[in-house]
């Protein structure tokens, strides 16, 4: 690549971070118009224009007037420099790229050093003590005395406060340069490796995509006061907090050691909030308290064998107390209890005595029940004069699954639910309370309504998503209308989400993402309309060349529309939907099976698609969003038209040019790791390897084991697998278990498990280790001692992906990156082995 070339791509590089920056600034038009003037010459040189001196002069004066109106010192002030430097003609200028780096990296200093509590004010105050104390010593001195005392000293001894947030400062600011000097280091890397087009991406190490974040799930409270989120503390993901008005003085709140804390919840408690964990994944959860104002945490909830507890609803017209759910008094159901936060008192609201759940109005009254039908439909009940649960709502089996009640208005007068009677897909309806008059608020004729946004007070929904190939948030109310446009206009191509708000509404967290871009937190000011940055999950990903996800429409045998997304290597595309030669695929199958594969940042796509494979994951039927049709169209078919779907997948990829046929691996979690194991039975000769996480190869004994507290849901259970009770169905079930034909299997073949999975048990695992040993099929067998349904601790996680890669690399032919188990201490990892004895 010619060397003005290189030199246009990585000014344009450099530029791209400041307009993501720009953003974010209050007064920045000005400043935006210069940065797309001088982006526009590099972008017409790369093309191959020739650009006159006239031109680059004219873009260097138009950012020299921005940057001089900006105030000195400021932000916007750093990135003009960054814009002046730029224009440049980079063949002119042999130093333009390194001026423009230097500038980038300041105007990031900048920023990040913006949201430091050290304003001018500190300055001026820390200018006149300075001052101060040097006239002092110097008057205290005899006339010849030059022996005079550190400045720097007098402070420590007479302001010890501020000579240590001096102190804390300039580390700042310190551990700043240090950090964007490495960063600059790597974006010029990435834009030298792409000169190169031959050259495969840099590879990705692991950790950059599987590790704990360094910082993840920040929320705000209801009372403004306090942010809290998800970092790493004592080698787990533990709670930190801070005050919303100075961030960078946090402090760790949960102190675990073992599994770390997945989530946690505020309630309106100032400066309280929970969080539940369970055993090492067993899924008995207890709740806990965290009192922010002194740091002591709680048990809210007793630890029972075998009980499990979780939060019902959280009230801001009950604010002391919250609802929550136990089967400590039935295994089999779910009872709703009201806990006092300040005294820990407990008192039952309604005993279950039967009903798959209930939902709970703004005081935690169960006003309406929910239970399923014989027919594997439902009904939704509220009671009548003389207190008994009478049908209210009632839904066929073809409506049960893709049918529920979310919430009340807060006066109870209203109930919002999804409804796809007398349609296909789910509406967003209102039912009223007294009249059951259903009003259809939103429908979609390709997707089921999924999510709201709601109105703080009323509870009154206010905007509700839809999520075919890709999310949309529609408007129902113009309160939020120019919230919508401003998100939106922030978002770009890439989507966002609010993921906590104030209780006066004026304060809301946002979380922006795309399938390139990992997740990045702002706080949003209503009022303002303006974004302050608050975190980036994936910081070490920022200028790293990720691949694009590609959604696709694949039709199935029978028609139906399999919604899918494809990601390929970066540089492999050729057009959409397209590759330079076949490629290595893996088809990843989601777990569930009610659940879906969405657009977005995907770490799995990225991981495997910078090893060189191509990545395909397909909703199948029996995903959920799409429709009753396509997920009642799953029933009976495990084993058959589900894995179907993801063949009539695959020979598409492959008919398309894109999958090499000898080259194919199947990968999958839970239902997913079922259809591994069950694709690998039927088509032995389509796929080179396989790998199944925690997925059940008997359906028979899946169903005899499944947790007590899932009693409510049999029914639906065995509507899609098979009834057990039933000749009929017990033949099915045995008939579409993997186990009874392993020895079909040819490809080799890993298979993890977490030795406390309450949902599919060890033996799942070990009785199809057992049979393909038995038949001398090659395969790997790996045990997590401490892990449930799924791998949740770092050394864990850290070491499955290794023996992932290190085993798709043996089968596929990909990159692998090089590790031992010695890289991830307190791992629980188990490891067995056993080599194919024959392959027919």
């Amino acid at each position: 690549m010619a060397m003005d070339t290189v030199g246009s791509r990585s000014l344009l590089e450099l530029l791209n971070g400041q307009t993501h920056g720009l953003n974010h600034l209050d007064a920045a038009a000005g400043l935006a118009e210069a940065l797309e003037g001088v982006a526009a010459l590099h972008a017409a040189r790369l093309a191959g224009q020739d650009i006159d001196s006239a031109s680059w002069r004219k873009a260097r004066r138009a950012a020299v007037a921005q940057t001089d109106a900006q105030t000195p010192g400021s932000v916007a002030a750093s990135v003009g420099t960054c814009i002046e430097a730029a224009a440049w003609d980079p063949m002119q200028s042999r130093s333009a790229v390194s001026d423009t780096l230097r500038g980038w990296m300041n105007a990031r200093i900048a920023a990040n050093m913006a949201v430091y509590p050290w304003g001018q004010a500190e300055d001026d105050d820390m200018k006149q003590v300075l001052e101060t104390l040097h006239a002092e010593d110097m008057a205290s001195r005899e006339p010849g005395d030059t022996n005079y005392t550190n400045v720097f000293t007098l402070l420590e001894q007479k302001h010890p406060e501020k000579a240590k947030r001096l102190r804390a400062y300039y580390r700042q600011q310190k551990s700043q340069y240090g950090k964007q000097w490495r960063q600059a280091a790597l974006v010029m890397q990435n834009i030298l490796h792409a000169a190169d087009g031959d050259a495969p991406a840099a590879l990705i190490p692991r950790k950059h995509l599987f590790a704990n974040p360094a910082r993840a799930s920040m929320s705000i409270s209801p009372d403004g006061q306090w942010l809290a989120w998800l970092a790493d503390g004592d080698g787990v993901m533990n709670i930190w907090a801070a005050p919303s008005s100075n961030p960078r003085v946090s402090r760790q709140i949960t102190r675990d050691k073992r599994r770390g804390i997945q989530s946690f919840n505020w309630t309106y408690v100032p400066g309280m909030l929970l969080f539940s964990q369970d055993r090492d994944g067993d899924e008995n959860f207890q709740v806990f308290g965290a009192d922010l104002s002194d740091g002591s945490l709680r048990a809210l909830t007793p630890s029972v064998a075998g009980v499990r507890t979780g939060v019902q609803s959280i009230s801001r017209e009950r604010r002391e107390e919250i609802a929550i759910v136990s089967n400590a008094r039935d295994a089999r159901f779910f009872d709703v209890q009201v806990l006092n936060l300040r005294t820990g008192e407990m008192q039952c609201m309604e005993e279950n005595t039967g009903f798959s759940g209930f939902v709970v109005d703004a005081h935690y009254q169960a006003k309406l029940a929910v239970r399923n039908t014989r027919d594997g439909g439902s009904e939704w009940l509220r009671r009548d004069a003389t207190g008994v649960w009478q049908p209210w709502q009632v839904f066929s089996a073809e409506d049960g699954r893709s049918s529920a009640p979310s919430h009340f208005d807060v006066e109870g007068r209203t109930l919002y639910a999804y409804d796809s009677r007398g349609r296909d897909t789910a509406a967003l309806v209102a039912i009223d309370w007294n009249s059951g008059a259903i009003t259809v608020l939103a429908e979609d004729p390709r997707a089921d309504i999924g999510g709201m946004i709601t109105d703080v007070a009323s509870y009154r929904p206010l905007a509700y998503g839809v999520t075919y190939e890709r999310f949309k948030l529609h408007m129902l109310d113009d309160a939020i209308e120019r919230d919508i446009e401003t998100l939106d206009g922030y978002a770009g191509d890439g989507e966002w989400r609010l993921t906590s708000r104030t209780e006066d509404d004026q304060q809301w967290v946002v979380a922006l993402s795309s399938d390139t871009r990992p997740s990045s937190t702002w706080l949003y000011d209503r009022k303002k309309q303006v974004m302050r940055h608050l975190l980036d999950l994936r910081p070490e990903l920022t200028w790293v060349p990720l691949a694009r996800m590609q959604p696709v429409v694949i039709p199935a045998r029978d028609g139906l529309s399999l919604v899918s997304y494809l990601t390929v290597p970066a540089g492999a595309e050729e057009g959409d939907l397209r590759t330079t030669s076949p490629l290595p695929l893996v088809m990843l199958v989601h777990g569930g099976p009610w659940s879906r594969d969405g657009f977005g940042f995907n770490p799995m796509h990225q991981w495997l698609a910078n090893r060189g494979y191509a990545v395909l994951s397909v909703n199948f039927r029996g995903s959920t969003g799409f429709g009753k049709r396509f997920v009642n169209a799953a029933d009976g078919e495990w084993g058959r038209k589900m894995d179907e779907d993801l063949e009539d997948a695959v020979t598409w990829a492959i008919e398309r040019g894109i999958a090499d046929p000898k080259r194919l691996a199947i990968f999958g979690g839970s239902y997913g790791g079922y259809a591994v194991l069950s694709a690998l039975t039927r088509y032995p000769s389509r796929y080179a390897c396989g790998i199944d996480v925690v997925g059940p190869s008997n359906l028979e004994t899946l169903l005899a084991s499944i947790p007590t507290y899932w009693e409510a849901d049999r029914i639906r259970q065995h509507r899609a697998m098979g009834d057990p009770a039933t000749a009929e169905g017990l033949a099915q079930l045995r008939d579409r278990s993997p186990l009874h034909r392993a020895a079909h299997i040819r490809a080799p073949l890993l298979i993890a498990q977490g030795a406390n999975d309450p949902r599919v048990k060890q033996a799942e695992s070990e009785q199809m280790v057992a049979a393909l040993r038995q038949s001398g099929i090659a395969v790997t067998y790996a045990l997590y001692t401490d892990e449930g349904h799924g791998f949740v601790r770092e050394a864990n996680r850290m070491s499955f992906n290794a023996l992932c890669e290190d085993f798709l690399a043996r089968h596929l032919g990909g990159r692998a990156e090089a590790w031992s188990a010695t890289d991830y201490p307190g791992h629980s990892l188990l490891l067995a082995q056993h080599t194919a004895r024959h392959v027919a």
